[in-house]
């Protein structure tokens, strides 16, 4: 893994974190070609099917509600999260990066079907909370740390705290809340099973 990347995200240039602006450019797309869930051509497509056979048939649906996005506040609030932390990930290490991504994408998925009792959901928000989840752990566990102000992951909790007390939609909001708390616990999971493969660097 390369050194942590300690200056402020907007000094890292984009073509050194690709896979990023790739995620955020597609999901852009998505979302201005599907009207934001509008155009259900675009949308059934990617949502999660209700049955157990698409894991055989369709494999791809359990990552790709990641992918959609309902509204446009929804995406630039994904996109900031994804810039300011997601970023510092891809920076160290593509791979762990998009070991991440793809274990909170799918582990937020599965869980609001399965516990959240829902097809219709999507955006990148598990992933949001993956990457805060990575982030926190290590920091907590290494001396080369990504630096996240753990302000972050507080804000975040606080808002899934929001989301299971039923203040969300009383707010006029419909948040996937087990997506947050499948897409953390993936974070938290990729995190821990790297600290365990991983040495500690050697101080300088």
């Amino acid at each position: 893994m390369r050194s942590p990347f300690y200056q402020h995200p907007s000094r890292m240039p984009w073509k050194a974190t690709p896979l990023s602006a790739g995620l955020l450019v597609l999901t852009a797309l998505i979302a201005l070609l599907s009207n934001t869930g509008s155009n259900r051509e675009w949308v059934v497509p990617l949502v999660m099917a209700p049955n157990v056979q698409f894991f055989v048939s369709e494999p791809w649906r359990v990552f790709t509600p990641a992918l959609l996005h309902f509204s446009w506040p929804h995406w630039i609030f994904n996109a900031l999260w994804m810039f300011a932390v997601g970023r510092l990930i891809e920076w160290r290490s593509p791979w762990v990066w998009l070991v991440v991504v793809l274990v909170s994408a799918v582990a937020g998925n599965l869980a609001q079907v399965w516990l959240g009792g829902t097809i219709w959901f999507g955006g990148l928000s598990g992933v949001v909370y993956g990457v805060l989840g990575y982030t926190a752990l290590w920091d907590r566990r290494r001396r080369d740390q990504y630096a996240v102000p753990p302000m972050y992951l507080g804000l975040c909790l606080a808002f899934l705290a929001v989301g299971f007390s039923g203040l969300d939609r009383m707010l006029g909001m419909n948040l996937a809340n087990f997506a947050h708390l499948g897409g953390l616990a993936g974070g938290l999971a990729v995190a821990a099973a790297h600290l365990a493969l991983c040495s500690e660097p050697r101080r300088t």
